[in-house]
């Protein structure tokens, strides 16, 4: 297909996969033209196979953000950000990959396919951990201090959300080895692909979740450890850890690009 082909399918399925999520309320409105834009681009320079992976990412999370939903009502006083995602959420799941696939379209390089890949095992490991690791019986802990946490809180971990940060960076792993097994367009072996990506992505959910416990912003509500740093009646929380200018989007965006930024340096491709 030419470029203007190209742009003009991208488009046609970004928005329409945009729309839908945006008729769900999965997303508002910024985040669903953000997700056009990354979308577009994804496809625009790496084709089907790189958009597939996307939709992997965007269809999983998507669907396991309605696991649950009335446990997870409860940490709306602990998190910054609703269920619907936002344009700073998709840039911040979705950028570092879509920069990983314009320089794989201007450079030929398949060390950038692996980086792409990466960046989406990194974002899908920790989407799956967040939003099936706040439905565990077990108390998670901190990855720093090792203290138990509450529930929801960033930085804290438990059994069953590292078991499923390990399923999400796993499950992008697989469908792009896949691809790539059916399409060749990363020369690699198939065990040792799955293994790097799946690999990567888990590193990108334990930097997420060390950020969180470390640099990440966090404030002392009426009752709980909290993201947001006003109540409900508007007055300011204590902050009592973490630097006031880091949120949750941006240690998604910095462990990912972390994650990514190792893929990239240590592929047998580079």
């Amino acid at each position: 297909m030419t470029l203007p082909v190209l742009v003009a399918v991208g488009l046609i399925l970004n928005a329409v996969a945009a729309a839908i999520v945006l008729w769900r309320g999965s997303v508002d409105p910024g985040g669903a033209a953000a997700g056009v834009i990354v979308g577009t681009l994804i496809f625009v320079c790496g084709g089907p196979l790189f958009w597939f992976v996307l939709m992997a990412f965007f269809i999983s999370s998507t669907a396991l953000g309605s696991v649950g939903r009335n446990e997870k009502e409860a940490l709306k006083k602990i998190h910054q950000k609703g269920g619907r995602r936002d344009m700073f959420q998709v840039l911040a799941n979705g950028g570092i990959g879509a920069f990983c696939a314009l320089l794989y379209r201007l450079s030929g390089n398949p060390a950038w396919a692996i980086g792409f890949a990466v960046s989406f095992a990194s974002s899908n490991a920790d989407t799956w951990a967040s939003e099936l690791g706040v439905l565990s019986r077990g108390q998670p802990v901190s990855l720093f201090t090792f203290r138990s946490v509450t529930r929801g809180v960033s930085g804290g971990v438990s059994i069953l959300g590292s078991g499923m940060a390990i399923a999400g960076a796993l499950f992008i792993a697989l469908i792009f080895a896949l691809e790539n097994l059916a399409l060749g367009v990363v020369p690699d072996g198939f065990p040792r692909l799955l293994g790097f990506v799946a690999a990567g992505g888990f590193v990108g959910s334990v930097l997420d979740s060390f950020l969180g416990a470390t640099i990440q912003a966090q404030y002392a509500g009426q009752d709980v450890l909290t993201e947001l740093p006003r109540g409900a009646d508007g007055s300011p929380n204590r902050r009592v850890r973490g630097l006031s200018f880091v949120n949750n989007d941006l240690v998604n965006f910095a462990s990912c690009a972390l994650a990514t930024a190792l893929g990239i340096l240590l592929s047998p491709l580079a």
